[in-house]
This record gives structure tokens, C-alpha cells and sequence, in this order.
């Protein structure tokens, strides 16, 4: 399995290729579109600068020695959507990316999809979590779009994912493991991080209130759900016992998550994705397994699993 790391400066991408990724992806946000939206009018889903490769030469000189070690870049350009009115600038960016060498596009607005197939048919397409792809049908027609990599919901189980990689095998699909995990449906998420202390909505505790009567048990159960995420830290995010089965189901890649986090952070995650993908080769037992990924989840973050953090909690049981 492939471990694609997030890389957001020249300084760290060697030691994130030698740590084990087999492909780096980011964002680079060009000062014209800084003068027009500003980072807010998000072009890549990160809205703070550290998340950004900070210029054109930096990202040249990051895809030079990424392609010199026989590796993949992939460029994000994943907001749910684009304005017309941006298209032209849009355009104008995509012709410089592509002629700096980049690899892939990773992106979820079908109009902004349906323009780069023709317009630059040598990069590799993904398919981006914000384009909501929760079954074969969704996947089906963005292949049919000319999208060839796709990364699957965050709130996926093993066998959903499993379902819907051996549905559409003309399309590779990449699964996440590692920090980020979140408790809203990304695809359809409509809260905007823009606080400049990086504290997301997601993360502030609120209450849920009923507008008629006590409601429905499945509303009590989703305000539970949301009520507990204030105990838990998203940042914890693993997914590590998860790993053998995810191979087995047809998952090519493991994505990490991390844009804008410390050069640490990124190196200390692939290793320990390329340490459990090399335990599923050696050890059987599956179990086995699962306790050593539960031992290494609390060295790594000093806290037990819970469910709001693992991104597969189907297979959590009483024990962890």
C-alpha cells in the first residue's frame, strides 16, 4: 500500500520521502488570487497560510526533488466549488501548475473536473473527499468524468469501502488514516474554518437543543454523539488496526492527514503507517495486531482509543 503524505515546504520534503511516502500532495494559493479572494475564498480547503507552500519557485524546487526520487505530486484544488468569475484565474493558475510538473489534481467540482480533462489530459485525476463519494453510483459517474483516484469519506466503514473499490476497479481508491479525523460528514459540511487560532467548529462545544418536544431517539443519539466530541481530541485521529483489512478490500493508498502541521508530526505519521503496513505482512493474527496498533495509538498520542477518533470504529470492541 502507498502512503501519501501532506508536504507544505521545500525544507521538509526529503526527510518526508525518506521517512516512506510514496507520494506527496499540497496547496499553493498564487498572489493574484490572494488580491482578489483573499485565503477565505478557500481555493484549496485551507484557509490559513502555514496549510500553503509559500511560492511558484518553492513548489517548482518541492516537485524537482519529489520527481528526482521517483515519486508523485499531487496538487489540492478541492473547494466544493468555483464562481465563473474565477474560471479565468482559475485557468491561468492550472496552466503554470501543470507546467511546473504536477503529477495529479485532487478536486471535487464537477465543472472544474469536466474543464481539466480536456484542457490537461496527462494529470492524474482524484477525486477529493469533499466530492462525497458514499457509493459506487457516485463513483461510477466521476469516472465517467475522467477521474481515476479517489479518496473515500472519512465516516466509511472497512466494507463499505470494500463495496464500492470492487464495484468500480478501473478507479483507485485511497482510504485515511491518521490525526484529522472529524465527526461531521465532510463532503456536506458547510462550517468555515477561518479562526486564526485553527480551532474548527467542529471542535467548540455547543448544545443541541429539540425545537418540538424531547425529539426523536435518533436525535438523542446524534446529541450525545456531538456532546461527547469535547472529551475527545480529533487530532488523535489513527485507523492503524484497520490496515490488513483495508488491503485486503482493494484500498491502494493510505492518505495522511496534516496540512499546515509541524515537519514532526508528518515524518513520526508515515513511519508509523510503513511500521503496521509492514507488521500485515508478517503477523496473521489478527489480533495480535490490533494490540500492538492499540499500544502504539497511545505512545504516539498518550491517550486511549475512542470511537470519535478511530476512523474505522467498527472494529473497536470493549477491550480497547
Amino acid at each position: 500500500m502507498r502512503i501519501i503524505s501532506p508536504v507544505d515546504h521545500l525544507a521538509e520534503t526529503e526527510r518526508l520521502l525518506e521517512a516512506g511516502a510514496a507520494e506527496l500532495y499540497g496547496g499553493f494559493v498564487p498572489p493574484e488570487w490572494r488580491e482578489n479572494y483573499s485565503l477565505l475564498a478557500s481555493l484549496n480547503q485551507r484557509t490559513f497560510a502555514a496549510a500553503q507552500i509559500a511560492n511558484e519557485a518553492e513548489l517548482a524546487a518541492i516537485i524537482r526533488l519529489v520527481h528526482g526520487a521517483g515519486r508523485h505530486f499531487a496538487l489540492t484544488l478541492n473547494a466544493p466549488f468555483y464562481s465563473d468569475a474565477q474560471l479565468p484565474l482559475l485557468l491561468d493558475y492550472l496552466d503554470r501548475m501543470t507546467a511546473l510538473g504536477i503529477d495529479g489534481l485532487i478536486l471535487a467540482d464537477l465543472g472544474v473536473l469536466r474543464l481539466v480533462r480536456e484542457r490537461y489530459p496527462q494529470l492524474e485525476l482524484h477525486a477529493s473527499t469533499m466530492a462525497h463519494i458514499s457509493n459506487s453510483g457516485a463513483l461510477r459517474f466521476y469516472a465517467a468524468q475522467g477521474v481515476r483516484r479517489a479518496i473515500l469519506p472519512r465516516h466509511m466503514t472497512v466494507a463499505e469501502m470494500a463495496a464500492i473499490a470492487a464495484a468500480v476497479p478501473e478507479v483507485r481508491c485511497d482510504a485515511f488514516l491518521l490525526v484529522g479525523k472529524c465527526p461531521n460528514t465532510e463532503g456536506l459540511c458547510t462550517f468555515h474554518h477561518v479562526n486564526p487560532e485553527r480551532i474548527w467548529p467542529c471542535e467548540i462545544s455547543y448544545e443541541i437543543s429539540p425545537v418540538d418536544g424531547n425529539g426523536s431517539a435518533a436525535l438523542a443519539a446524534a446529541m450525545a454523539n456531538q456532546a461527547s466530541w469535547s472529551a475527545t481530541d480529533r487530532r488523535h485521529g489513527c485507523g492503524l488496526c484497520a490496515i490488513p483489512l483495508l488491503r485486503r478490500s482493494g484500498i491502494d493508498g493510505l492518505k495522511l492527514v496534516g496540512r499546515g502541521a509541524p515537519t514532526a508530526q508528518k515524518v513520526s505519521n508515515i513511519r508509523l503507517a510503513r511500521e503496521f503496513i509492514e507488521l500485515a505482512d508478517t503477523e496473521p493474527d489478527f489480533a495480535a495486531y490490533r494490540r500492538r496498533a492499540i499500544i502504539a495509538h497511545r505512545r504516539r498520542f498518550g491517550a486511549a482509543c475512542h470511537a470519535n477518533i478511530c476512523y474505522y470504529p467498527e472494529l473497536l470492541s470493549d477491550e480497547s
